[in-house]
């Protein structure tokens, strides 16, 4: 969201799909005796005509809508509709707005923020500030997300333009928060994106379609369909109405597991297949010689193209692209903010950034190469129940080590998984994800799989900055504890520590020292199941209890999301993680004067500074008087 305009960032009702989807079979066997076939060009009603003040929703450049695919396909719509890709773009109706409330006047950073229905219209009132300061008084039109987070988007009133209401809803925990706070960004950074951001850069990975229409006097974007539906992953379906009008050919397509009218990205060689889910899931660029008609018609990638041919999937050494010269400008700070020293991705929602960094995309055989479909898909044919599949839309079969031992099929069998992990095979550190695609990328308040495929090493964390695999879990350790089962168990090379590396746990350097997306790494890390069963959790209050006066707004909200996982009654229920610091600190003192500190010589242990008369807190304080303060801007 907080991308300019050149960037391109990234990316039903409850039915049993099983009938569905096999009871066109059905349907054309018996064509001929009588029953009704839905045509293929019956489309849903068209939505009224759009305010002037909103993004208008207009089919046109082939683009025929997801109510067209309906009536052929139902069982994939109906899985479809139940996804997060349907609703990431919707108007604010009753229905879409997930909390419940009449009116609410909430507080951003001590001014007053007001939404209120007007009958079914949602209105806002704030004072705004930024380059465009001054009085709102505007409806609400559209919102963004309804998984993790919901924006809301109101009408500047200078043409189709849209502007950000400046608190978010967090779904999860049923909070308010500014959305600033959100991102991994300093704490003077209050104001959110500029009005206008929406349709420059959020609507282009955020709808179908999007075509800016945007310049100097004209707001006039208009989309062929809110939210990412069929289209966005199978290409314009004008071509395949017109050409499926004819049951037969229809039903002859369908037999033949082929129609060149339309995109099915599992059909597509794996490169191209992995391309169209790259679109909007990388962190990309549009080539220079696309821009104008990019302003006017939007993205010129269609599923199915190469997408390097019209976007740049940006690099490290990209840095002198003309493309990015605005942009850096603009933001020095992207490269930092997007990639880890060595290239890999640190932003969440750029999987395939990471992805086509990895061995088994890059090896080049396409029996089994991996790309998207490999792991992920839209439309589950399985029986499971949608709120089963919709988190994380994986394939039953991927949700395990079955994602990997598909191709790594000698894995499978437990002893020789044992061997190769050197763990028991039905435990955490048995568990290909968790070493192979760690947490290491950050977006939403949470941490992430980067997806780019890779194996611990510490002197990669050495170099870049970037936690280990093993860490992460083993958070009670330190890298020469870590270095050295590397080098014994899988013969990777421990690289030279010096006192301080090999002294104190990483947990705890990333905790004290880190920068501020590092600690959110580690605070989320400390949250997780996996390292509170391999690293305990005795030991970890007064290191999240420093965190709740954090600099950075969303590492206190973490600390205090991972604090209660395991210590639920240490932090008072009134904790604000907006508080001033002074009084946010307040609260950390309370819980370190709850914790109970492991003591005796027998539970000494140097490496988390507890020795026998429990913590160290000399050096507890000398370490976190060496905390990275360099600012960080981590924003999707």
């Amino acid at each position: 969201m907080f991308a300019t305009a050149a960037m391109i960032a990234v990316f039903a009702t409850a039915v049993l799909w099983w009938l569905p989807r096999r009871g066109h079979w059905l349907a054309a066997a018996l064509v001929g005796g009588g029953l009704v076939v839905a045509n293929a060009t019956q489309v849903a009603p068209s939505p009224l005509p759009p305010p002037e003040q909103r993004p208008a929703i207009a089919a046109g450049g082939g683009y025929v809508g997801s109510g067209t695919c309906r009536s052929c396909h139902p069982g994939e719509h109906a899985s479809w509709h139940g996804s997060f890709h349907r609703t990431m773009t919707q108007l604010a109706t009753r229905a879409a707005v997930v909390p419940d409330f009449e009116r609410l006047q909430l507080d951003w950073f001590g001014s007053p923020a007001v939404l209120e229905w007007r009958g079914d219209r949602l209105w806002t009132s704030f004072t705004r500030g930024g380059r465009r300061p001054g009085r709102v008084e505007r409806p609400i039109e559209q919102l963004t997300g309804s998984h993790h987070l919901q924006v809301f988007w109101y009408s500047t009133g200078e043409g189709r333009e849209l502007g950000p209401f400046p608190l978010a809803y967090k779904i999860e925990e049923r909070i308010w928060l500014p959305l600033t706070t959100v991102f991994v960004l300093p704490p003077e950074s209050r104001d959110p994106p500029e009005p206008g951001a929406w349709n420059q850069s959020c609507a282009m990975c955020h709808t179908t379609h999007p075509e800016p229409r945007v310049d100097i006097g004209r707001n006039d974007t208009q989309v062929a369909e809110l939210g990412i539906a069929c289209e966005s992953c199978h290409g314009p379906g004008e071509a395949h109405v017109a050409a499926n009008q004819n049951p037969l050919r229809r039903y002859a397509a369908r037999f033949a597991g082929r129609d060149d009218t339309v995109v099915n990205p599992a059909a597509l060689a794996p490169v191209r297949s992995a391309q169209v889910c790259g679109h909007c899931h990388s962190v990309s660029i549009l080539r220079e010689q696309h821009f104008d008609a990019w302003r006017e018609h939007g993205s010129p990638f269609r599923p199915g193209q190469d997408l390097q041919a019209t976007h740049r999937v940006i690099e490290l050494g990209d840095r002198d692209l003309p493309e990015l010269r605005r942009d850096l400008q603009e933001n020095p700070n992207f490269f930092a903010s997007s990639f880890w020293s060595d290239g890999e991705v640190r932003l969440s929602g750029r999987e395939f950034s990471g992805l086509r960094r990895s061995p088994c995309y890059t090896h080049g055989d396409p029996a089994r190469q991996l790309d998207c479909t490999s792991c992920h898909e839209m439309h589950p044919d399985d029986g499971s129940s949608p709120a089963a599949w919709q988190r994380g839309q994986m394939r039953p079969s991927a949700t395990g080590n079955a994602a990997c031992t598909q191709c790594h099929e000698a894995l499978a069998e437990p002893a020789a998984l044992s061997a190769h992990t050197h763990h028991a095979p039905d435990s955490i550190g048995s568990r290909c994800y968790d070493c192979h695609m760690p947490h290491t990328s950050v977006g939403l308040m949470k941490s992430s799989r980067s997806h780019a495929i890779t194996s611990p090493d510490v002197a990669v964390e050495l170099a870049t900055g970037r936690p280990n695999a093993c860490n992460l879990c083993h958070l009670d350790r330190t890298l020469q504890w870590t270095a050295e089962q590397l080098q014994q168990r899988w013969g990777i090379a421990a690289p030279a520590l010096d006192a301080e590396q090999r002294r104190p746990a990483a947990g705890v350097k990333w905790l004290l020292t880190g920068d501020a997306g590092l600690r959110l790494l580690a605070t989320a890390a400390a949250g997780g199941a996996a390292a509170q069963a391999t690293a305990g959790t005795d030991w970890l209050s007064p290191y999240l209890a420093r965190l709740l006066d954090d600099p950075y707004y969303v590492v206190r909200f973490a600390a205090a999301r991972s604090l209660r996982t395991f210590a639920p009654s240490a932090l008072a229920a009134d904790y604000d993680f907006l508080a001033p610091a002074e009084v946010a600190r307040r609260f950390g003192a309370d819980v370190e004067r709850q914790w109970q500190p492991p003591i005796g010589a027998a539970r000494a242990r140097p490496e988390l500074l507890l020795g026998p008369a429990g913590l160290d807190r000399a050096e507890f304080a000398r370490l976190f008087a060496r905390r990275d303060d360099r600012k960080v801007y981590l924003a999707e």
